[in-house]
């Protein structure tokens, strides 16, 4: 009771007195972790399907970085330290340069970052490299992971070519090489569909056609609005889908003219995480994830605990306490890092990327984890998921 009286008077007497008053820089017995996000953000819009319900929502994956504060308080009583999280949610005109200079000014530990590519962008140039740990919890853009390469950004959801990468393992896998996709009408469906053409050449599957897809009625367009015409004219062992706005994509499996499996943003889908894994403590963690939350876990979510257990993990286990030493101690990648997927996880030199499983699920069962068995790699088979080291300009020095 006392320190929190002390603690108002103080506040009492920088408002009165705001001149004399400094930015709070955290002690060496307390680690600062903050999350950085955008108010009014678009990324964070309901999206309306043609019927004008609201199928697509995401959720701000704050509760996620609180969720691993609470996990990691035993290892701050360990360590002899205190985790403190605070959200900083910038206006539409504020400046994300401004807000990392002035974390690492006040000796912020790290900071969670729910931005877009743009904004993370700015981020990771707004330091010299080893000041300050960026962790990028949302954005899966591979172009991002190759334009900031050697910053302190650290990505830890997985990259797109990641995802399409594990799909194409398993259909690989399972021998179904012959590949029609279907690709709907926004620049994000594009961009799905030229990643997952990367991941079929590179993993031996073979793209046999590509039926571009609208929404509407007019029968003057039914070569892009039925499916069972769009699906007719071509033999292939499966179907690609790329439609994340999910409208369209919701009627494919069941207007096909053959049966056959389908595998993108319907049927068999890839996630960095996915509530419904019954495995290495996922339940554990999806149970005290809802009891905070009061829904389901998502890849987001997810990416928050994991990067704030990341800086409790290196604080524990190591002497870092600077912001500095938090930064070589991910990229000498000796703390271990707990996923609950059945591995520890490190950052790749050449983009910095999370190495960790990818979760292949359907809307209601985790179906398998890649890298599947008997895809290998000269380092981990964990990096047969993702940009190789001759993708990135890092990676080519």
């Amino acid at each position: 009771m006392i320190r929190r009286a002390l603690r108002a008077l103080s506040i009492v007497v920088c408002a009165l007195a705001a001149s004399i008053c400094q930015p709070r820089v955290a002690s060496s017995s307390e680690i600062r972790i903050i999350a950085i996000e955008r108010e009014d953000d678009a990324f964070y819009e309901p999206i309306s399907t043609s019927d004008g319900l609201y199928r697509l929502q995401r959720y701000r994956p704050f509760v996620g970085a609180e969720l691993g504060v609470a996990d990691i308080r035993p290892l701050g009583m360990a360590a002899d330290v205190t985790f403190r999280l605070e959200r900083w949610s910038l206006p539409p005109e504020g400046s994300i340069e401004t807000s990392i200079r002035q974390a690492a000014s006040q000796g912020i530990a790290a900071v969670l970052l729910d931005l877009a590519a743009e904004d993370l962008k700015l981020a990771a140039r707004a330091m010299p490299s080893g000041k300050i740990a960026l962790f990028n919890i949302r954005e899966q853009s591979d172009d991002l992971r190759r334009d900031v390469c050697g910053t302190d950004l650290f990505h830890i959801i997985p990259s797109q070519s990641g995802l399409t990468d594990a799909l194409a393992q398993f259909v690989v896998r399972r021998n179904w090489r012959k590949i029609l996709m279907m690709v709907g009408p926004e620049e994000s469906d594009a961009t799905l569909a030229k990643s997952f053409e990367r991941s079929a050449r590179k993993f031996g599957a073979r793209i046999v056609d590509t039926k571009p897809f609208i929404l509407g009625n007019d029968p003057r367009s039914r070569e892009r609005t039925n499916v069972a015409l769009m699906t007719s004219a071509v033999d292939y062992d499966a179907l690609f889908l790329a439609d994340t706005v999910g409208d369209f994509g919701r009627f494919v499996p069941y207007r096909m003219s053959r049966p056959r499996p389908v595998f993108g943003t319907e049927g068999l889908q890839a996630s960095g995480w996915y509530f419904m894994s019954e495995r290495y403590g996922a339940p554990q963690l999806n149970r005290r994830f809802d009891r905070l939350a009061h829904r389901q876990m998502t890849d987001s979510d997810w990416s928050a605990w994991v990067a704030v257990r990341t800086v409790g993990e290196i604080v524990a286990r190591t002497a870092a306490r600077a912001p500095s030493d938090i930064v070589r101690n991910l990229r000498e990648g000796a703390v271990p890092i707990e996923l609950s997927k059945g591995v520890t996880g490190s950052f790749r030199e050449w983009d910095q990327q999370l190495r960790q499983p990818i979760m292949l699920h359907t809307y209601n069962a985790v179906i398998d984890f890649a890298p599947l068995d008997g895809f290998l790699h000269e380092h981990s088979t964990l990096d047969t998921l993702g940009l190789e080291s001759r993708d990135v300009p890092c990676g080519r020095r």
